[in-house]
């Protein structure tokens, strides 16, 4: 073999050693500490968190506009806290109503978008559940349990994210997080909602036989001001608001008679199978986590069924809290208004003082149905997101109830629309003119924020 001068390899060893200088700073952070794209990062802590969620509303007996709020900010603030690792992100700074600018990055540093993620949600669930508004506080009433179950989440993501990337790293992006956390945290305090805690509501004329009134002794008017909640996307509660286009109407020969008497003749022919989708789409306070948390456990689902990447997973739940914030405040504004009887007080009325409904009359007017509302600007954005897809959902499982499979998310928008009369609490008129409703807003969601 050739002998090497002794020059040469002085030289050699030089250059090398200037190559190891120019990369030092790259080769000082191990491959876990790089600050990966939001696409490559895994899933499993966003479910996690929406799952606690889920399980906390349920838990604090939150009522369904309350709740579907809950699952809105959330939604949202997982995908803002991820929303820099993402090369073309939705920007909702720019479509929200009144939504501030989130907090600056520093540059130069690295971040781990799951740990900006848990320090984000860790300020907002604790601002949902405990605000520092008193009547806002006395109101929702959340308990020791729930501050302990929420701190429980951000110790375990924090603990599993130091096993993926330096302390350092962790402990930066955590902080960021509580920033960001702290902004929404704030944004949300300007929604109305605490100054809706304070008014107080009367049934208006009594008199009015097309007016709503309570079924049950005991209870009182869900959110009467609900639709004075700020939207996110939607320029005013009514953008989407489809009329009653049914006349309140007692003879017998009127559509409005028609319908209320095919709810009565439908329960006593309810198959096994209906009442399996009356009770599958029935999600009442305290005992589930409410209807859009129906929703939310789909999302879940589908996390592991379409195998979606963090970057995806995020986009879903925060278009999907966009469909629970302006939905709620569209179905709610148009529910007062109009102000409807329930078919329970109709029949007891005109036609048969006895007679029951399959599943207990909810406490607030009838028109709009808020699951069909809410179920076509699902429908809506889930199918922008993934298309016409066949899915089966085991929502039910958990309270002993069958899975049930749709052919797509409209198929299943129908079904949850249709339970309300199989659970004998809407008027045809009320699930119908609510999918028309509910698909407004969808439409206008992705108009918005996926289309421009």
């Amino acid at each position: 073999m050739r002998n090497i001068p002794i020059t040469c390899l002085k030289y050699a060893l030089i250059c090398l050693l200037l190559c190891l200088l120019v990369l030092a700073p790259a080769l000082a952070q191990d491959e876990t500490s790089l600050s990966l794209p939001t696409a490559e990062h895994d899933p499993a802590f966003a479910v996690e968190w929406m799952q606690t969620i889920y399980h906390l509303v349920k838990d604090e007996r939150v009522n369904v506009p309350s709740a579907a709020r809950i699952y809105a900010y959330t939604g949202v603030t997982l995908y803002q806290s991820v929303a820099f690792g993402i090369p073309e992100p939705i920007s909702f700074t720019d479509h929200f109503q009144e939504m501030p600018p989130m907090p600056l990055l520093d540059s130069t540093a690295v971040y781990d978008w799951p740990s900006v993620a848990n320090g984000a949600l860790s300020v907002v669930a604790e601002a949902l559940f405990f605000p520092e508004d008193e009547a806002a506080l006395e109101n929702t009433g959340a308990s020791l349990a729930t501050r302990q179950t929420i701190e429980g989440v951000v110790q375990k993501q924090i603990l599993a994210r130091l096993r993926q990337a330096n302390r350092e790293i962790v402990e930066r992006s955590f902080a960021y997080g509580q920033q960001m956390g702290q902004v929404i945290a704030d944004w949300a305090t300007t929604d109305r909602y605490a100054q809706t805690r304070a008014m107080v509501y009367e049934l208006p004329d009594p008199d009015n036989p097309a007016n709503w009134n309570l079924t049950t002794a005991g209870q009182t008017a869900m959110e009467p001001y609900w639709g004075m909640i700020r939207p996110f996307v939607l320029l005013n509660a009514d953008q989407c608001a489809v009329p009653l286009d049914v006349p309140f109407d007692t003879d017998l020969d009127s559509t409005f008679y028609a319908q209320a008497m095919e709810v009565r003749d439908m329960l006593s022919t309810l198959t096994e199978d209906q009442q399996q989708i009356a009770s599958f789409w029935d999600e009442r306070p305290g005992e589930s986590g409410t209807a859009a948390g129906h929703w939310v456990d789909v999302e879940n689902q589908l996390v592991d069924y379409l195998d979606l990447n963090l970057e995806e997973a995020a986009t879903m739940y925060g278009l999907m809290g966009v469909v629970f914030q302006d939905s709620f405040i569209s179905t709610w504004s148009l529910k007062y208004q109009v102000n409807l009887l329930r078919p329970e007080t109709y029949i007891n009325t005109y036609v048969d003082p006895d007679w029951k409904p399959y599943r207990q009359t909810p406490p607030f007017p009838a028109y709009p149905s808020g699951h069909s509302v809410l179920g076509g600007a699902v429908a809506e954005v889930l199918t922008a997101l993934f298309g016409p897809l066949a899915y089966t959902d085991r929502y039910g499982v958990q309270y002993g109830l069958r899975a049930r499979s749709y052919t797509s998310f409209e198929a299943a928008a129908y079904e949850n629309a249709i339970s309300r009369m199989y659970g004998g609490v809407h008027y045809r008129f009320d699930l119908e003119n609510g999918l028309s409703q509910g698909r407004c807003v969808g439409q206008t969601i992705v108009e918005t924020l996926l289309e421009n």
